[in-house]
């Protein structure tokens, strides 16, 4: 009853505040400075989590998760990956090897120092996202990614980044020479030529990749190179956490099923967020224990730089701006006090009649928090919207200085909940002190002077 007649009167104040015009007022400026504040802490964090995501997808392009390698000596392919799936069955996803070489490739008097890397066809597109980057051809595949290299790369085809093949001014289908080097003696080297028809382009999206890799089977890489094994294997772990794209294309026909498992994502993700759990942390220490002659890497060692960097700015981007939401709910004192002073003899009378302390705060703190909760979620939803136009419709072009051309935006759910924690948190801290003075005030003095 008492909790009833708290969120009564809270209700009867923010929907009648006409009497005050100066409440009026202060009411629709910390509406709309939460509002501000919300709205540019989760647009920036859409911003943010799109550049770290989409580099992170460039460069898982070309490395896998994990990178195994012994530095100097050749692994055996099949012994290693039999091992592997043998041991880690529930973790390891997929399993697949290449080697890398320099070569020199010749097309119409160009000669350009590139690396040819031999992968398995089969298997890579499970591991990296090569396949899906190849640009030309991809219609007859497109619908079927697991026969697209295969397919491309038979004998002795490659295929090329599209920028080297802008340098070399070739097109698919034409036969170029490669130059492997081939040592005579100590002083001299000798350069092999081989034919090879180019089968294909891909946009990795960068440099070092588009303008100087080139990709062949692994196979026809031994047979160049004469030599057997490979130099790296690549491992793919299994997906802990579902994505909600992957649910509604498995779910789409039943909508019943896809509500169901849609939740049941929504709570992993909040799970993940309460308790972390770094399952490719475990994963690592487990496969350099299984394997201690052996190197194992993340993917993020090979970039270190980059990766701290975007973690350092998506975090600082986060607390800078989340001082303008604490800026905002700042306003929320001075309306607060506002209005306690305003309602000094209401809460006189309140309080005369038996109301206890605790429920007339419980007033002033639901007022506070209801504010908060529509302004926040006003706030949320704008930027929600606003980074899915920018997902779906990338207007704004970056300079080459970046890893990627276009302004990125990336919605994940649990930023918006995070968001949105954050500023439930800071309004209940603004609303609580506040709230908290209506408890000192004396009755009889109030009644006594008003």
């Amino acid at each position: 009853m008492k909790q009833s007649l708290s969120s009564f009167i809270a209700w009867r104040y923010l929907r009648f505040p006409e009497k005050d015009h100066n409440i009026t007022v202060m009411m629709r400026i910390c509406f709309l400075g939460i509002f501000i504040g919300t709205f540019s802490l989760m647009l920036t964090l859409i911003i943010t989590n799109g550049f770290e995501k989409t580099i992170h997808e460039k460069m898982q392009g070309i490395s896998a998760q994990f990178i195994i390698n012994s530095f100097g000596n050749k692994l055996d392919y099949n012994e290693v990956k039999t091992a592997l799936l043998k041991e880690f069955p529930t973790t390891i996803a997929a399993i697949s090897g290449y080697s890398d070489k320099q070569a020199i490739i010749e097309h119409n008097g160009e000669h350009i120092m590139l690396f040819m890397r031999g992968i398995d066809p089969v298997d890579d597109h499970r591991v990296s996202s090569i396949a899906q980057k190849i640009i030309k051809p991809r219609l007859k595949y497109a619908t079927s990614l697991p026969k697209l290299l295969p397919a491309l790369l038979k004998q002795n085809d490659i295929i090329i980044g599209h920028k080297l093949a802008k340098t070399l001014h070739c097109k698919i289908g034409d036969i170029i020479s490669v130059l492997i080097p081939e040592p005579r003696s100590k002083k001299t080297i000798g350069l092999t030529a081989h034919q090879v028809t180019i089968r294909g382009f891909f946009n990795v999206g960068l440099e070092e990749y588009d303008s100087s890799l080139a990709l062949c089977s692994l196979s026809y890489f031994n047979e160049l190179y004469q030599e057997e094994g490979v130099e790296q294997l690549t491992v793919r772990l299994h997906d802990p956490v579902q994505s909600f794209t992957d649910l509604y294309t498995h779910h789409r026909g039943n909508w019943a099923r896809l509500a169901c498992a849609a939740t049941c994502l929504m709570l992993k993700k909040i799970k993940a967020l309460v308790i972390p759990t770094n399952t490719e942390q475990h994963a690592l220490k487990a496969l350099k224990k299984f394997l201690p002659s052996m190197t194992v890497r993340h993917w993020q060692e090979l970039y270190p730089g980059l990766v701290s960097s975007l973690k350092l700015e998506k975090y600082f981007s986060f607390g800078v701006l989340a001082l303008i939401t604490l800026v905002a709910s700042l306003n929320m004192i001075a309306l607060l006090f506002m209005q306690i002073q305003q309602k000094r003899r209401d809460i006189a009378i309140l309080k005369a009649m038996g109301m206890p302390d605790r429920a007339i705060q419980a007033i002033f703190l639901r007022t506070g928090l209801t504010i908060t909760f529509w302004s926040s979620l006003c706030g949320l939803f704008a930027a929600g919207l606003a980074g899915y136009l920018l997902q779906c419709y990338p207007f704004s072009t970056l300079p080459d200085v970046y890893y990627i051309s276009y302004l990125p935006a990336r919605l994940d759910p649990e930023i918006f909940l995070v968001v949105f924690i954050a500023t439930m948190l800071l309004g209940f801290c603004a609303t609580w002190i506040p709230a908290r003075q209506s408890r000192s005030l004396t009755v009889a003095q109030v009644l006594r002077e008003e």
